[in-house]
């Protein structure tokens, strides 16, 4: 929207200034939200997050996310910097709120980008601090408050940014210089698996069957005709692995708006159609655009969606039913670790 690479969530429809009606206009290249009454332009703007770095006898202190996004997911005790508030000051807070401990800033980790967050793309402060008082303690956002080594870091670490700080972290420790297998994960889609990239293979309306052909690096024609124009986008996530068939998680994209093949677009899972062959299909919403389906939350809510997405593959397998959108999110992520680890070994 507005040529953003992705959809900024927090787009207002009403001036903050006079709260008149805004209006698309070109501003430094890009068409943003304006005000034709008083002139006020709107900006999109990425977050900002601090993050602090805490390592003692060579292992790092992470917490537990106790809710959602990615709830029980890992991460540096971080938060969202406040207005008027110096990040360093926000990474020390949160090793206090997080996990109890009384810390010192003593360096600077580097900082981040990440588009992990459904609520919004953010760049991540990470500070190095060193505990002067408490006692690791779970608090406030926290689950729970843990010590890692460098073997020991969990494979569910929650946003890209985190994700990459902590990847930067185990390429210098003293065993380095390998790229941890982590960093591969980093890039895995803008908010995986909430929310995901989907190359489209077969858009809305085709009637040949396409398919990437890894050799040639294209797309080339199958021969095969559907019987139908497909009602829908049809393709995959890439750095995905499908238990299936060994290649990627397939997914059907419902939602407005026109794809070409090769097209990446971002969609949010509500379901996947479970196949005996284990080569599942997610059912996702389009996120790139608005789209009538924009509050449903599960497949079971449009059943007009499952019985199209039924009709379109009972023919070429057996059908085992439907995952819900908490078992769909797990299954990608399944997929995502599959993929990295299988990389990973290649390294």
């Amino acid at each position: 929207m507005h040529g953003l690479a992705i959809v900024d969530p927090g787009e207002p429809r009403f001036c903050a200034r006079c709260a008149h009606p805004l209006e698309p206009r070109p501003d430094g290249g890009w068409s943003r939200p304006n005000c034709p009454n008083c002139g006020w332009t709107y900006y999109a703007k990425n977050a900002l997050g601090a993050a602090v770095l805490i390592e003692e006898d060579n292992r790092i202190l992470l917490v537990r996310r106790a809710h959602d996004p990615y709830k029980d997911w890992w991460m540096l005790p971080a938060g969202f910097v406040e207005y008027g508030e110096d990040a360093a000051e926000t990474a020390a807070r949160e090793a206090l709120e997080e996990a109890g401990l009384l810390v010192e800033i003593d360096g600077y980790a580097g900082i981040y980008f990440g588009a992990g967050d459904p609520r919004g793309a953010s760049h991540l402060a990470v500070f190095k601090a060193r505990r002067i008082g408490g006692t690791v303690t779970a608090g406030d956002d926290a689950a729970e408050a843990r010590w890692f080594g460098r073997d020991e870091i969990p494979e569910r670490i929650a946003f890209e940014a985190h994700r990459k700080a902590l990847s930067r972290w185990l390429i210098e420790q003293p065993r380095g210089p390998r790229e941890p297998a982590l960093l591969l994960y980093a890039g895995s889609g803008p908010a995986p698996p909430v929310l995901v990239y989907v190359v489209i293979e077969n858009p809305k309306g085709t009637v040949d069957r396409m398919v990437y052909d890894a050799a040639v690096h294209d797309f080339v024609p199958t021969g095969e005709i559907f019987g139908d124009p497909l009602p829908i986008h049809y393709g995959w996530i890439p750095r995905t692995i499908s238990r299936g068939d060994g290649r990627e998680l397939d997914v059907v994209v419902a939602g407005e708006g026109e794809t070409a093949i090769g097209s990446v677009i971002a969609a949010r899972p509500i379901g996947t159609l479970l196949r005996e062959d284990g080569d599942d299909k997610v059912l996702a919403i389009r996120a790139d655009l608005p789209s009538r389906y924009a509050t449903v939350t599960e497949a079971a809510q449009v059943p007009e969606l499952m019985e199209m997405v039924d009709g379109l593959f009972r023919p070429r397998a057996v059908l085992k039913g439907w995952a819900n959108a908490a078992e769909t999110r797990a299954l990608i992520h399944e997929t995502q670790v599959a993929w990295v680890n299988c990389h990973g070994a290649k390294a």
